[in-house]
């Protein structure tokens, strides 16, 4: 008796290896392949965005980032490289000349669905792609000297 159950045994273990091959996030990666970084908004559907003054922070938990005019932050509800963002917390911020540019990123942000990290570059698709660049704009970045520094 032992003998027709053995066989079964081992199609099973092949059978799960074979779907666990299937999955391409590695175990227990939070990110799901996406690296917890910052980032800069270089683009918006199929435009770009010269100033460079948009910024994302990705984590497992959500997303957080400053704006031309607005800091903000989102909890992500799903499972990166799913995204389930509930609605954006933002600094209140109404009177800025860049407003109507915000109001499209956080928008597009809104809406998405996924995202993706492919040579380098953080994809956020929904309705309307963001596109982004790994790092900080220059304006906010300070150099281990100017921090050592501080307000002198």
């Amino acid at each position: 008796m032992p003998l027709p159950q053995r066989p079964a045994l081992v199609l099973a273990a092949v059978a799960t290896m074979a779907l666990s091959a299937c999955n391409t996030q590695p175990a227990g990666d939070p990110m799901g392949g996406i690296p917890a970084n910052d980032y800069v908004l270089v683009g918006i559907g199929n435009g770009t965005v010269p100033l460079r003054n948009i910024t994302i922070t990705v984590r497992p938990e959500g997303v957080s980032g400053v704006g031309p005019c607005n800091g903000y932050a989102a909890k992500n509800t799903a499972q990166l490289p799913a995204v389930a963002f509930e609605p954006l917390q933002t600094t209140g911020v109404t009177d800025c000349k860049d407003l109507a540019v915000e109001q499209r990123y956080f928008t597009a942000l809104q809406q998405a669905t996924e995202m993706e990290y492919y040579g380098g570059v953080l994809r956020i698709k929904g309705p309307t792609w963001l596109i982004y660049e790994s790092g900080r704009p220059a304006a906010m970045a300070t150099d281990a000297l100017s921090q050592a520094r501080g307000n002198q």
